[in-house]
């Protein structure tokens, strides 16, 4: 049976009358449903609060409670991304530097399956990359920097190309390197 759509009033008598969420202030409570919505807030911070056999919160839990943890777990979030943001930039800037100090600046060489630490499970994996890494160095034009080395070098080294590449992406290009190259970049 779908859940029936409720107001946020109605969402907010079902937590303080049904499942006894301690509600104080009843205006703050509404403006928190309405910018970060039920399932977001109720739905992913209620497990401290509440009794999971029962369904009913606990030890005098508030809304509060359950908006104070959304709260830490969003500056948690900002914080962890802004450095991860740092150490991706590393990592960029690591793998292409390595890469290049082994094989040189021609794209030729990050499109080439030598380059690369095959094996038969990995194969079909690293191709896959080398066709990303090829879209990007070949016929990517929402980057006007990959245009301008294309069109005036006839030739986009790694380094360019790295700042295309997802997280995932650039994990999978370094999870392929030599063991030499990826101890070069951890170092």
């Amino acid at each position: 049976m779908a859940k029936p759509f409720l107001t946020y009033e109605q969402q907010l008598h079902i937590l303080s009358d049904n499942k006894k969420l301690i509600i104080n202030n009843t205006e703050s409570a509404l403006y928190a449903l309405h910018n970060i919505g039920y399932f977001s807030l109720i739905g992913g911070y209620k497990a401290p609060f509440i009794n999971p056999m029962s369904r009913l919160y606990e030890n005098g839990a508030t809304f509060d409670d359950i908006l104070a943890l959304y709260e830490f777990d969003k500056e948690l979030r900002h914080l962890f991304f802004k450095y991860i943001c740092e150490v991706e930039n590393i990592i960029r800037q690591l793998s292409s530097y390595a890469f290049c100090n082994v094989h040189g600046e021609q794209q030729s060489a990050y499109l080439s399956l030598s380059s690369y630490r095959v094996t038969s499970k990995n194969q079909y994996q690293i191709n896959k990359l080398i066709n990303i890494l090829d879209y990007q160095a070949n016929k990517n034009t929402e980057h006007r920097y990959l245009v301008h080395q294309r069109n005036t070098y006839k030739n986009v080294p790694l380094w360019v190309v790295m700042n295309t590449l997802t997280f995932g992406q650039l994990s999978h290009f370094y999870s392929y390197l030599p063991h030499q190259i990826q101890t070069d970049i951890s170092k």
